[in-house]
Formats: structure tokens, C-alpha cells, sequence
């Protein structure tokens, strides 16, 4: 919504006026107790309490500091009675303050789960015959107030799956917002909360009305269970003069890129709706639970730190596998803060976030502003929140049976230490309860007095691997400088820090303070030859110039692996098995003409390797000493070091390099749809990453040309014969053949198909009509969508391809939205995926981007796939 002139805003077609906001809002308000009004008793507010001045300092333990009056406590928010896990198809309910975003968001949310979106304007609009706003003007505010609550109970009522709902002005009135907690038992309600200055600006309110709008806020937060921060999205502002007049930015199409990113996220995260089966996922992709990788490390920043200002978070890539937010001190404005933290956090570093409070290791059980901190954690959908083992059981049960889709890591911090260490027999004692209470990991701490710890650690553990019980992952190390031994050889969810973060004082009480960086942990497993330098390799028939060695080492040395990425040109796959007498081979990148030849040498392939036909990324599979070959889970966590080869494991990333480029450049009303079409040109290996990468997003109208009828044919048969085989639970996942051949670029599009949304160009290697592929033009009448959308072009012969150069000239002369994407941009997407596969670490993708960027500067010509081409 954009502020309009007057002093007015627009709300689905119709304009209403600030006075009539005003009175409206105050009737709808006058119905709750006065302390909803004032504030008085907002969530986790102290009464007749300035919140910018009430605050409770938390102590190393999460409990009020020594000298803190209760009467500053807090109280928890009024959590409404449901477990957070819903019917796979429940409808999903979105509730805040005017301007929050909503609408956007709904829209967002509703493609991004293929369900049908609901307005409250429309839908009071279809039940009642009249506009809400000619409803009031025709009935008056009483009854319109009536009918308003009526209309939005049955839109509820009658709408119970398979929607994404928008909920408006009624969700302020009691009667709804008590409706709404009894439908938060089945159903996700988020609550959308936004930075009250923009809001402020964007409608043009004064003080008064501000402050009546922003109370909508904390009852809001009352009659909901999950809670979203719309963070604001950068992508709005108005970039360079350069980026506009030449509209090769992403920038140019839509304006939500990163709230569409974010969202879909969060709402397929609370519903459980995951992209891919977990039978799909490969045991070396970075999908599998960081909890099941090995030497993963936890990021820890502090929530006073972000209020002041102190976290450079583009500073932090890959500097951790999970972000550990830890709250320490808690303001009666801290939900708030914490939602934003959270957002701004997740839209940075794309990381899975542990949310923890404190030791826990005292009176937990007597401390509600503990579990009102914890219970936000889960209304935020963070993925991990650390509970303390010491809370009472039935709270701790309680909180488990509302943790939803988040995962509790049952934590003990033990900051007295006595001369039995880990022998001490209350270790024992916490993780029955642990294993009682069936958290999903369990993390213990211990401030050691001597570095004997270190060693009565290693034998609790290992008492712990002799139980035969199927038991959750555990995380336990020491503390402090004496513990820095175990906290490398932890293998998973230790706390890390990093150069940019401050670093607090030392003192007698602060034990969670980590000393080491995720990448000394890394130089010291090298140190103590638990990792081994390995040699990895692109192959392929000429590589001498390829652009993925500088990405590779790059990404080597800021992480502080102790690798190396060479070219090597190979004229036989027998050059490849010669490799194999190296035990220090830790993988390979297969380009052409290879990728689909290899796949039958391959022993072990991905779901999605094996769809494709193709693999361009090979790692090694190794036999133990004893010449056993340990299971690919196994093999995966033993990445970075060195032994026998005796067979190889194969993936496919550059479908993950078209699909991921595909989907951040699809504008909302471009994301994919039942009758969204898209265009693959070419018929080789990339073409068939391509169409696969379509159908990934979901796409089921997908047609294919290529100069070769026969071969365009051949790549449809075989996508098809796929999909076939495809079903869910329900059915078959394809109601119909999705590839389709397209014969001649003289065709008209066929006219029962929506014109193409989506084109990726892969004739990079292939001749087209007797021309080299780099030469393509799309027919005038293929890119004639009215919402635009994306072309990826695959080809590097120059910087300004003849399907760039036209794509320029039509947006030029239209002003239709498409977003052009070239190939080094799939190249760096599918480098990622890649070297993560190839190492178990988080790839830096800026510090590979940056690499890329730097060869293409110093060097005129470079190496794609074996092929030479000029910038």
C-alpha cells in the first residue's frame, strides 16, 4: 500500500478516510477490557510501566539478575491451547494491523503451497453483495460491526483447508480474537508484525492514531500461534540509475524478492510441507539435519548486541552451520526485538537458528519469564530452541507437546563443577531424563577445573555409545580455555564465535562466552590429522582455463580448509580410475563431454543424478582399514579425509544452479502456477538439468526445442517416462505427460498453453539450424507474456548474447518485466551446492561470487565446460 495524498489509504479498491479509521478503530476497541487499550497489560509488558525503561537483566543462569524487583517481571504471553503440528492441508490464517503486509504475504504464502487465497474484502464482498465500505455507508457502524465479525467467523468456518486466509479489521474485536485462539488448535494463525515507523509513514498517521493501531498489535499476538516479522525488503528501494535504464537487474521485475524467499520459507516450515522427500535427500547435501553432520558449529550472538547496534551480519557467512541466538537480557519491548532479530538474521545468513536463554541449571521451574522467552522461540518457527533439563517436568512436557515443527535440545550448563567431573553421577542422571523427556538432542556444558575433564569427558561418552537404546544426538564439551580440546573434537553443535563479534568480558560468571572461531576449530582438526589436505579436480576435455578453481580455493581458504582445486584434462574415464590410486582424491567436477558417459561407471547415484542422466559432481567412496565399505551416511560424515578408494558416488548440481537462479527471479504473480509454461532450448546434458530443474518447481507444462527432432524427443520420452513414475501419497504426481516437444521456432506457441514465463537457453554446446547456438533469437510471438518473467542464458561467447541483446531491446521498447540471468550466475549457484557436497561445509557463496567476479576482470578469456569464450 503506497500513502496517498490526502491522508487517506486504500484498502481492496476502496478508500476510506482517516477520521472514519479513527472512529471505527475506537469502536472496535471499546469492547475489550481497557488494559488491551492501553497497554497495560500487553504481552511480557509490566504494568504503568514505560517499556524503554523497565527492563530484566538476565544472568548467566536466564533468571532475573540479584537486586531486580519482581514487580518488573514480565508476565508470558497467553498461548493458546494447540501443539503446533496441524492436518497437512489446514488453512493458514494471517492476522495483524493494517498495512503489516498481509495481503502480500498471503499471496506469497498461498503460491508458495499451491492453495487458494482468501481476502476478507472479498470475501465479505461475495456473502454480502456490498463492499465492506459500501456495507457501513448503506447499514451503518453497528450493524456493519456485526456483520463484519459474522461474515469473517464463517470465512473461517467454512474454509478450514487447503487456504491461506487474510484476516482484517474484525480480528480486533474480542469476540473474533476468542474465536481465533479456539481455531488456533487446528490451524496455523500467524501474526504479522511490522516496524510501526513504516507503518506510521506508509499511511500517514498521526501520533494518536499510531498508537491506536500499534495496540492492535499486542492482542494480536494473544489470539495467535506463530508469529512472522516483515522485515522490510531492500529490493523496494530504488536501486542505481545504471540498474533502471539497462533493467538487467532482478530489481527491474518485482519488488518482494527476499519477503517471497523468507516467507515461503516460514509458512512451509510451520506446515511441515518440506521441497523434496526426505527419501531424495542425498546423505551429502547440506538438507540433512545439522544435528546428523559431523564438527557443526554454533554461531552464538547475543540479543543485547543486536539492540546496540554491534552485529555486522554480512560479516558472518558461513562462519557457523547454525546461528545460536542467545537472549540475555529481556525488555518488556523484546518480542518485538526478537521477531526482528530473527528475520533479519534468517534473510543474511539463510541458517538455521538455536535459540537459547541461559545456564539452566537453577530454579528454571519458578521462572516464567524463562518459558514466555522460550514460547516466543516457537511462535518464531526458529528450528532449534535449547530447554533446560532441570525445568519441571510437566512444563518441560508441556513445552515439547506445543514445540510444533522446531526441534528442543535439551541443555544442562554446569557451572560448579566438582573433582569427579564427567564421572560425577548427575550426568548420568540428566540424560535418562533427557531420553524420558524425548528431546531431540541433548547438550551438555561443563566450566572444567582442570584439563583433566577433558579426558573423564571422553569416558561418559563413550559409557553413552554402549547403551543399545536408540538414543537422540548429543552434543557435550568443556567450557573455557581448559575446554578448548574438547570443543574441537565435539563433533556436533559447538558454540563458536567470530572476529567481527564483540567479544564480552571474561568474568566469574559468563562461562558461555566461546574463545574459538569456527575456523580455528577446522585449522586445528587439521593440526591433529583428524582432517587430511585433499586434492580435488574439474575434468573434462579442456579445462585448463576454468573459472571453478579460483571459487573453489577461494572458498578453501576462508574457511581454513586445507585443500587444493586443480584443472586436469582427460581424454578416457581411465584417467578418471587413475585418480583413484591417490588416496588423497577428494572429488571431482565432471564437464563435457563426460556427464552423461560417466554415469554409467558411477556406482552410487542421487535420486536426482539418476533422473537427470547426468552427473557433474563425483566423490569418493572409501573402504575402512579393515577393507569393510561403511554406508553412504557414514561415508558422508567422513568427508575431508584421506583412504582407499574403491568406488565413486555421483550428484547432479547444475539443476540446482538453473532451478535456484529460476525461482529468486520469478516475480510473485510469475511464481510457478498449474498453468505457469516454461521453455528449455537444447536437447544435451545442461537442456536435460534444465527441464528436470522445471519440473522441480513445479511445473507441469514444459516444452522442449532443439535443432534435432529426434534427440529433442528422446530428452521428452525420457522426462516423461519419469514423471510417470512419480506419485505422492494420493496419486500420481502428473495428471499428464509435462515435456513436450515444440518442432520449429516458425510454430506459433500452441494456443491452448499460456505463453512462457520462464526460458533457459543451453545450446551453448550444440548447433542450432546450422549456427552456432550462441547465435539463438526467440520467435517475436514466444515473449509476448504481459507479466514478463525469466531468461537464464546459459551461453559465454560474449558478454551480450543475440538472446540477451533481444530480450533488452523487447523490455527497452515494452516495459514488460523479464529478468535476465547469464550463465555465471547458475555457474556460482551450482559451485555451491558443489563444493558443499564435495567438503560437508557451508559454502561462502559471496567469497565464490567475489573470486569469479576477480578472474573475469584479470583475464580475458576463460573456461566453461572445456570450452573457451571471451568477456
Amino acid at each position: 500500500m503506497a500513502p496517498s495524498v490526502s491522508g487517506s489509504y486504500v484498502e481492496g479498491g476502496n478508500r476510506v478516510s482517516q477520521a472514519n479509521l479513527n472512529a471505527f478503530s475506537e469502536r472496535l476497541l471499546r469492547d475489550r477490557p481497557s488494559s488491551e487499550v492501553s497497554g497495560t497489560s500487553s504481552p511480557l509488558r509490566p504494568a504503568n510501566t514505560p517499556s524503554e525503561h523497565r527492563s530484566v537483566d538476565l544472568n548467566h543462569n536466564g533468571h532475573p539478575g540479584s537486586g531486580t524487583p519482581s514487580d518488573v517481571m514480565n508476565p508470558p504471553v497467553q498461548e493458546p491451547s494447540t501443539g503446533r503440528r496441524f492436518h497437512p492441508d489446514a488453512s493458514i490464517v494471517l492476522v495483524g494491523i493494517r498495512a503489516s503486509g498481509k495481503r502480500s504475504l498471503g499471496l506469497i504464502a498461498a503460491t508458495a503451497l499451491g492453495r487458494r487465497f482468501i481476502t476478507e474484502d472479498h470475501y465479505f464482498q461475495t456473502v454480502n453483495g456490498l463492499s465492506r465500505h459500501d456495507y457501513l455507508k448503506v447499514h451503518g457502524s453497528e450493524q456493519f460491526h456485526r456483520q463484519d465479525v459474522e461474515t469473517s467467523r464463517r470465512m473461517l468456518e467454512d474454509n478450514r483447508h487447503r487456504c491461506l486466509i487474510e484476516c482484517g479489521l474484525g480480528s480486533l474485536t474480542s469476540s473474533l480474537q476468542g474465536y481465533l485462539r479456539h481455531y488456533c488448535q487446528t490451524n496455523p494463525v500467524i501474526f504479522v508484525l511490522r516496524d510501526m515507523d513504516h507503518i506510521k509513514t506508509l499511511l500517514s498517521l498521526d501520533d494518536r492514531s499510531a498508537k491506536l493501531l500499534e495496540n492492535g498489535n499486542y492482542t494480536h499476538r494473544k489470539c495467535s500461534n506463530f508469529e512472522y516479522y516483515n522485515l522490510e525488503d531492500e529490493s523496494t528501494d530504488t536501486q542505481s540509475d545504471t540498474d533502471i535504464t539497462d533493467r538487467t537487474s532482478p530489481n527491474y521485475s518485482f519488488k518482494l524478492k527476499n519477503a517471497q524467499a523468507d516467507f515461503s520459507w516460514f509458512v512451509r516450515f510451520i506446515s511441515g510441507s518440506t521441497s523434496s522427500p526426505s527419501n531424495t535427500i542425498s546423505p551429502f547435501s547440506m538438507d540433512v539435519p545439522v544435528e546428523r553432520r559431523t564438527y557443526t558449529h554454533a554461531l552464538l550472538v547475543r540479543l543485547s548486541d543486536f539492540v546496540a547496534g554491534r552485529i555486522d551480519f554480512s560479516a558472518l557467512e558461513s562462519t557457523g552451520d547454525v546461528l545460536e541466538i542467545f537472549v540475555d537480557e529481556w525488555l518488556a519491548t523484546t518480542p518485538n526485538v526478537l521477531s526482528k532479530m530473527v528475520a533479519v538474521a534468517r534473510r543474511a545468513l539463510k541458517l538455521p537458528i538455536l535459540l537459547s536463554v541461559s545456564n539452566a541449571n537453577s530454579l528454571a521451574s519458578h521462572d516464567e519469564t524463562y518459558l514466555a522467552i522460550l514460547s516466543q522461540a516457537l511462535r518464531l518457527g526458529v528450528e532449534y530452541v535449547s530447554v533446560a533439563l532441570d525445568l519441571d517436568e510437566h512444563k518441560l512436557a508441556k513445552l515439547i507437546a506445543t514445540k510444533g515443527n522446531t526441534k528442543i535440545v535439551g541443555t544442562h550448563i554446569e557451572d560448579s563443577p566438582n573433582d569427579e567431573g564427567w564421572k560425577d553421577s548427575k550426568w548420568d542422571l540428566l540424560y535418562k531424563r533427557a531420553l524420558s523427556s524425548r528431546v531431540d538432542v541433548v547438550r551438555f556444558l561443563s566450566a572444567p577445573v582442570s584439563r583433566r575433564a577433558n579426558q573423564t569427558l571422553t569416558w561418559f561418552l563413550e559409557e553413552l555409545e554402549d547403551l543399545h537404546e536408540a538414543h537422540p544426538v548429543i552434543s557435550a564439551f568443556n567450557l573455557g580455555p581448559l575446554g578448548r580440546t574438547s570443543q574441537m573434537m565435539n563433533p556436533v553443535l559447538t558454540s563458536v564465535t567470530h572476529s567481527s563479534l564483540p567479544q564480552c568480558q571474561a568474568t566469574g560468571e559468563d562461562h558461555l562466552q566461546p574463545l574459538l572461531s569456527s575456523r580455528d576449530i577446522i585449522a586445528a582438526l587439521f593440526d591433529s590429522y583428524v582432517f587430511d589436505s585433499l586434492d580435488f579436480y574439474i575434468v573434462g576435455a579442456n579445462v585448463s582455463g576454468s573459472l571453478s578453481p579460483p571459487m573453489h580455493n577461494a572458498a578453501y581458504a576462508l574457511l581454513g580448509l586445507r585443500h587444493r582445486y586443480s584443472t586436469l584434462n582427460i581424454k578416457s574415464w581411465a584417467d578418471v580410475e587413475a585418480l583413484a590410486n591417490k588416496d588423497t582424491l577428494g572429488g571431482l567436477s565432471i564437464v563435457q563431454p563426460y556427464k552423461v558417459k560417466i554415469v554409467p561407471e558411477i556406482g552410487a547415484l542421487t535420486a536426482h543424478a539418476r533422473a537427470i542422466g547426468a552427473v557433474n559432481t563425483v566423490v569418493p567412496i572409501r573402504a575402512n582399514l579393515a577393507g569393510a565399505v561403511p554406508p553412504l551416511q557414514i561415508q558422508a560424515q567422513e568427508r575431508n579425509r584421506a583412504g582407499r578408494i574403491v568406488g565413486w558416488f555421483g550428484e547432479n548440481t547444475d539443476y540446482i544452479g538453473i532451478m535456484t537462479c529460476v525461482n529468486r527471479s520469478l516475480s510473485p504473480r510469475n511464481a510457478v502456477q498449474p498453468r505457469s509454461t516454461a521453455l528449455v532450448v537444447g536437447a544435451g546434458g545442461m537442456a536435460r538439468a534444465a527441464v528436470y530443474a522445471m519440473l522441480q518447481l513445479g511445473c507441469k507444462n514444459i516444452f522442449v526445442y532443439n535443432r534435432t527432432i529426434a534427440h529433442t524427443r528422446a530428452i521428452v520420452a525420457h522426462f516423461n517416462d519419469w514423471a510417470r513414475s512419480q506419485s505422492s501419497g494420493q496419486g500420481p504426481m502428473f495428471a499428464q505427460d509435462p515435456v513436450r516437444v515444440i518442432d520449429s521456432l516458425a510454430d506459433p506457441w500452441p494456443s491452448s498453453f499460456s505463453l512462457p514465463t520462464i526460458v533457459v537457453s543451453c545450446v551453448t554446446h550444440e548447433l542450432l539450424d546450422g549456427n552456432p547456438g550462441a547465435d539463438f533469437e526467440l520467435p517475436a510471438s514466444w515473449i509476448q507474456s504481459q507479466t514478463g518473467g525469466v531468461v537464464v542464458e546459459m551461453a559465454y561467447m560474449t558478454n551480450e548474447t543475440p538472446l540477451i541483446k533481444q530480450m533488452k531491446e523487447y523490455r527497452k521498447m515494452t516495459s514488460t518485466p523479464w529478468v535476465l540471468v547469464d550463465g555465471i550466475e547458475t555457474l556460482i549457484e551450482q559451485a555451491v551446492t558443489q563444493f558443499e557436497t564435495m567438503t560437508g561445509r557451508k559454502a561462502p557463496k559471496r567469497c565464490m561470487a567475489d573470486a569469479v567476479n576477480n578472474s573475469l576482470r584479470e583475464n580475458v578469456s576463460y573456461m566453461i565446460d572445456g570450452e573457451e569464450f571471451f568477456s
